[in-house]
């Protein structure tokens, strides 16, 4: 895909055992349109991972749209944020994964190096193209104990996501080119897996 435009997706509520109604490529398209994005292709589309068999669990079915890359970055910083959207990075040969460091407020809780996570994904045969410290970008609640945002970020072989996601990493909603640098990821927020919400 050309570099100024990106897939976006959003699960599109259907779930299994035929629990949910799964909303339609013109719903979604009518939401994403609101938030400044200009459609230029839509296609239904499945998560490539394994979603646990689980009766009333979402079926990983996907409403996807090619919009402008401007337009997906300004949806990211608006007030309204991107509703329920994530960008699609299965198409690529790389992902981005996260991991909290183990930093609490007020020096409370111990700070588990990088190094240390890249050992826990190596042994779990996981390709690591690159790794750096960065922060989720989101606001906490200013108390002793609570999280500091500091993440621990890698840069892995897309095939192996799952294996990642076995233990405990999650998947980076997108990742601009400022996280390659170490800088924040205001531009693209780390989301909860499996879906942006």
């Amino acid at each position: 895909m050309p570099d100024n435009l990106v897939r976006v997706y959003r699960p599109d509520g259907s779930l299994q055992c035929g629990l949910g109604r799964g909303r339609t490529l013109k719903e979604d398209q009518q939401v994403l349109s609101a938030l400044g994005g200009h459609v230029l292709s839509a296609e239904k589309r499945t998560i490539p991972v394994r979603v646990p068999q689980v009766c009333g669990a979402p079926t990983g079915r996907t409403n996807t749209y090619v919009i402008k890359a401007k337009e997906w970055e300004l949806i990211l910083r608006s007030f309204v944020g991107p509703a329920g959207f994530a960008e699609w990075t299965y198409d690529a040969p790389t992902t981005g994964v996260f991991k909290y460091d183990g930093t609490l407020q007020c020096g409370l809780g111990q700070e588990i190096p990088l190094a240390e996570m890249t050992q826990e994904l190596v042994d779990a045969g996981v390709s690591i193209i690159s790794s750096h410290k960065s922060s989720d970008g989101l606001m906490h609640i200013q108390l002793c104990g609570a999280l500091t945002g500091q993440i621990n970020v890698y840069e892995i072989a897309t095939p192996d996501l799952y294996k990642a996601l076995q233990l405990g990493f999650a998947p980076l909603a997108s990742i601009p080119a400022s996280a390659a640098t170490g800088a924040s990821l205001r531009d693209g927020l780390p989301v909860p897996w499996p879906f942006p919400w």
